[in-house]
């Protein structure tokens, strides 16, 4: 295995990079959105009952109004950055588990 000296002074000896994957921004931004929403549900519960959460609720809202800019961004540019991974197979869902476990 070369040495990190000689991968700066070399880098065509480096091995090639592993394919992109392909992933649905959607599905992860909702995810992400999600989250802060039970956070949110949990703050303002806590702050019903006397805890000072205020600065805890008022990250969750920010939380949740870049999680719908992300969606935003994400609804107007899907086609270019999927378009990078065009070539790539789609793995069917059930074929995602991992083989190794059996």
């Amino acid at each position: 295995m070369p040495t990190f000296v000689t991968l700066l002074l070399h880098p065509d000896r480096r091995r090639p990079e592993p394919a992109p994957l392909r992933v649905d921004l959607r599905a992860v931004i909702l995810w992400g959105v999600a989250l802060w929403g039970a956070a949110l549900l949990v703050c303002v519960v806590l702050l019903a009952t006397g805890m000072p959460t205020a600065r805890g609720v008022a990250t969750c809202v920010v939380g949740l109004a870049l999680g719908g800019i992300g969606l935003w961004w994400e609804r107007g540019h899907r086609e270019s950055y999927r378009a990078g991974t065009a070539e790539l197979p789609v793995v069917p869902r059930d074929d995602r588990r991992d083989r190794t476990t059996g």
